[in-house]
């Protein structure tokens, strides 16, 4: 049997109970696995894929190891070509037994992992590429890394790319595990909680720069005017939907069934006030009124806001599905933090208020 025809052979539904514990995003295994039994296979100079049973050790509530027997399942460094892996055959060892829905959920989580999609392996490994920050916040964080890297890391375990990338040597990591699991003095706490703190509110002011400068992008209704509120939030999140579908007919329906099915956020919607939907369509397969109100409808519903902004952006591509970008968030009293320009730190305004 293929990976193709064991993903055909296994409903998603048999094993969503299984991802329960990635509630806030297991409607991204859901499209991934739709993305999988509609992709055709590809031919590759591997034929088959060996399935092992191995024996590894888990730490359980009471803080004691214990064994548990899992799948191992050897990809050679392939996941990201999904065609190539469907066309391979699954070989399992003779001392090992496992139902299809077992391997169809090893298989999903291997070749998903944390993105989901494969064109978005390639965007995961940019991130390791020097690039020159986009913004101040984005330069801000740029330099407190380089400072962290010049100071807390020893000179012969650091190395530069040809691009100016910094890394850290394997035996330079193995120093800094060693470094934080030893006992700290009260300054060193200190800096590392401050660092920590700082880390955690750029990369927050980061996202909520980018999601105005998305919501805001052209094709959007969105003016910039229009979500420049969202720098006054004390609490920002946001996800991405994609139909999958064979047609344009049920393109929003596949959505709201992601959002109200197979996501339970329950702590999140509590925690948020307002939200923000951003319906991304392509100019070749527009949307009907009818079924855009509807779903306008259900979300409001669903989400139980009485203050929901609603956008339309218009793309130019050629494939005919939808993407919904949901934005939740909480307004604050806190003003934005100001950058010194000079350094490039934020002044920390919400600790002494």
């Amino acid at each position: 049997m293929t990976l193709k025809e064991l993903f055909l052979k296994v409903d998603f539904d048999n094993i969503y109970p299984d991802l329960e514990e990635c509630d806030d995003v297991n409607y991204g295994f859901r499209e991934a696995y739709d993305i999988l039994c509609r992709m055709e296979p590809v031919e590759g100079e591997e034929k088959e894929i060996h399935v092992s049973r191995k024996e590894i050790f888990l730490r359980n509530h009471g803080g004691e190891m214990e064994r548990v027997e899992s799948i191992d399942v050897n990809l050679h460094g392939s996941a990201w070509c999904w065609g190539k892996n469907l066309a391979k055959e699954i070989v399992v060892t003779d001392d090992a037994c496992f139902s299809d829905e077992e391997l169809a959920i090893c298989f999903l989580w291997e070749l998903s992992g944390n993105v989901f999609l494969p064109e978005e392996f390639e965007k995961s490994f940019e991130r390791f590429k020097r690039c020159k920050p986009a913004g101040p916040y984005e330069t801000a964080l740029d330099k407190l890394e380089e400072s962290i890297w010049r100071h807390q890391i020893p000179r012969q375990f650091r190395c530069r790319g040809e691009n100016g990338e910094r890394y850290t040597t394997d035996e330079g990591c193995r120093f800094m595990v060693k470094r934080n699991l030893a006992r700290k003095n009260r300054s060193k706490r200190k800096r590392d909680y401050r660092q920590d703190k700082r880390r955690r509110d750029l990369w927050g002011m980061i996202d909520c720069e980018n999601a105005v400068a998305f919501l805001a992008s052209e094709g959007s209704i969105f003016k910039r005017s229009d979500v420049d509120f969202l720098w006054d939030v004390e609490y920002l999140r946001h996800f991405d939907y994609i139909s999958v579908t064979n047609n344009a007919e049920g393109r929003l329906d596949y959505i709201l069934e992601s959002m109200t099915r197979y996501q339970e956020i329950p702590e999140i919607l509590e925690l948020c006030n307002n939200a923000i939907v951003l319906v991304c369509v392509p100019a070749c397969s527009p949307l009907d009124e009818a079924e855009l109100e509807k779903f306008k409808e259900a979300v409001r519903l669903h989400l139980g806001y009485d203050d929901i902004l609603f956008g339309l952006k218009t793309e130019e591509r050629q494939s005919h599905h939808l993407e919904v970008f949901l934005l939740l968030n909480q307004s604050t009293r806190f003003p934005v933090m100001p950058i010194d320009k000079k350094s490039g730190l934020y002044f920390d305004i919400l600790e002494k208020a």
